[in-house]
């Protein structure tokens, strides 16, 4: 028997994310453990110089996102198949989504982390960082990063 009883799978709902679920969801029916999904909502702030440039609300704006994001959990939890329980989470936080899974994890005692990657290199890397490399660099339990094959990244 394995010492995995909670897996924990950050999700941004992108293909390599849902691919890592299906990995995840594997793992905990093979190991008999319990498949935790989360997804970090960043909250929608904007700033203005003046009054004149004040915005509606976003008070609407944010309600969509949350009702859109806990959707797109709950077919996660469905597609994950049967055989295992399943939790999701939504976290909104305005912390760097790596930070908020590491902490997740810390606080669930997972132990381990399935993290999907969009596998960018170079430049596009460099703009746009990677939340897997933080997880991996900041978790106290193993992390394992899947990625898309070369006719998948874009």
């Amino acid at each position: 028997m394995s010492d995995y009883k909670h897996i924990l799978v950050p999700t941004d709902f992108s293909e390599p994310a849902n691919q890592a679920v299906q990995t995840a969801a594997e793992l905990a029916r093979r190991f008999d453990a319990e498949l935790h999904i989360l997804h970090v909502m960043a909250p929608h702030m904007h700033y203005v110089e003046t009054p004149e440039m004040m915005l509606p609300p976003l008070e609407d704006f944010t309600e969509e996102m949350r009702a859109t994001s806990q959707r797109k959990l709950d077919e996660l939890v469905t597609d994950a198949g049967t055989g295992i329980e399943v939790h999701a989470y939504l976290e909104e936080s305005a912390e760097h989504a790596a930070d908020v899974i590491v902490k997740f994890a810390g606080k669930l005692v997972a132990d381990l982390i399935v993290v999907g990657s969009h596998g960018h290199t170079g430049l596009l890397h460099v703009l746009l960082g990677s939340t897997a490399e933080r997880v991996v660099r900041e978790s106290h339990c193993p992390v394992l990063v899947t990625k898309p094959t070369p006719e998948e990244q874009t």
